[in-house]
């Protein structure tokens, strides 16, 4: 199953499941085409519903893919956030899931989809450069400006998906480490044991499984299966992995015992550090149900939750993305600005102010003396209002 985190007003968004058993956990197809509506934001009334269709079906098995055609003459709005909830039964039983998106108008994407404050064209614009001889070196130097501004404001100011674990503190509120935000997709409170996985290997010393951002790696160490298995989580659904795991045939041995669980992605799976599985049990674990009682404060950056966020370590998992999908004006003026300084400092030392010939006599630029590289104090000043106020 899968549907994209974001889509550009006038383009077309497709998304997937697969439907499964609910009592084996196999993929099957479902007794009728699964339906789906889409709703904006909290509106409780649907903009758009439908039924999803079978994708190669000669090929596949349960695979139910549509695609939405997000114009605004269909009513989609930038910066809106649309959730898409799914209804499929399979042997009678009846299941739901649902998916998030955000919709973003197509003039905002330059700057965020290069992961820059702006552009080379918006720097050559404004400079008045019409050649085109230095366009890889002006947007090398616009993502050198633009990690400097961000290293120094201490902030991912340009718009990121990410993925955070925090302890719960008992409070209601909860401060994330980068703001604004523009979609919560995922806030779990705890956590849930989704496969158990061992290993048998007579010979072998050691074996241990690691869970990164990516990948499970399982490693067995000694022996005649001594040897190292990775595999691409998001390959996988919970049930596609078990049946990867124990295809391996070098020991391995994976089970589900949770079939509700079978349709989660593997993506989803926490990670973990070298959890040893020789003739022992590990579990990998996937965040609990997904918490909707939330309120969100976008410019703040923060999270209110009724009840207050449960003590424990590492037990609060968010999924988020945060920053400017679109520059704010003086912000990309600032990054422009700094683009010009090292453009110029190729050929000049930008941090000299003044120079005498007569007994040579020198004054550097205040706060600048490093050179083109430096923040000089014109510019510091003006990023005051976009530095980190807080730790999160």
């Amino acid at each position: 199953m899968g549907c994209p985190a974001e889509v550009i007003i006038s383009k077309n968004l497709t998304f997937s499941i697969t439907t499964h058993d609910p009592d084996t956990g196999v993929v099957t197809d479902a007794d009728s085409a699964p339906t789906y509506r889409v709703y904006e934001d909290e509106t409780s009334t649907a903009i758009t519903n439908g039924t999803m269709t079978k994708l190669d079906d000669a090929n596949t098995t349960g695979f139910y893919s549509e695609q939405l055609s997000c114009t605004a003459d269909n009513g989609y709005e930038a910066n809106k956030t649309y959730t898409i909830y799914i209804e499929a039964t399979v042997d009678s039983d009846k299941g739901a899931i649902s998916y998030g998106f955000t919709a973003v108008a197509a003039e905002t994407m330059p700057a965020a989809s290069t992961g820059a404050l702006t552009t080379t064209a918006s720097f050559k614009s404004y400079t008045g450069i019409t050649h085109t001889d230095d366009d890889t070196l002006i947007g090398y130097l616009v993502s050198r400006a633009t990690s400097a501004i961000e290293s120094y404001c201490d902030r991912t100011l340009t718009s990121t998906t990410y993925r955070e674990f925090y302890d719960g503190t008992g409070v209601n509120d909860l401060a994330l480490r980068e703001y604004p935000i523009t979609a919560v997709t995922l806030l779990s409170t705890s956590t849930q044991d989704a496969v158990r996985i061992t290993n048998v290997n007579a010979d072998a010393y050691n074996a241990y499984m690691t869970v990164d951002a990516t990948s499970m790696i399982l490693v067995v160490v000694g022996g005649a299966n001594a040897g190292t298995d990775t595999l691409t989580l998001a390959d996988y659904t919970i049930t596609e992995l078990v049946a990867a795991i124990n295809a391996l045939g070098t020991g391995w041995s994976a089970t589900n015992d949770d079939t509700l669980l079978a349709v989660w992605e593997s993506a989803e799976i926490l990670p973990c550090d070298g959890l040893e599985t020789l003739d022992s049990y590990v579990y990998a674990q996937l965040p609990n149900e997904p918490r909707r009682d939330f309120k969100l404060y976008e410019k703040q950056g923060t999270i209110y939750l009724p009840g207050g966020f449960p003590i424990g370590h590492q037990n609060i998992i968010v999924r988020y993305t945060a920053g400017y999908t679109t520059t704010p004006a003086d912000l990309e003026q600032i990054c422009i600005d700094l683009v010009q300084t090292y453009y110029k400092g190729r050929k000049t030392d930008t941090s000299v102010e003044a120079e005498k010939l007569g007994d040579h006599y020198i004054k550097y630029v205040e706060g600048g003396a490093g050179g083109a590289r430096d923040i000089h104090d014109h510019i510091a000043k003006r990023l005051a209002p976009y530095m980190k106020w807080r730790f999160g």
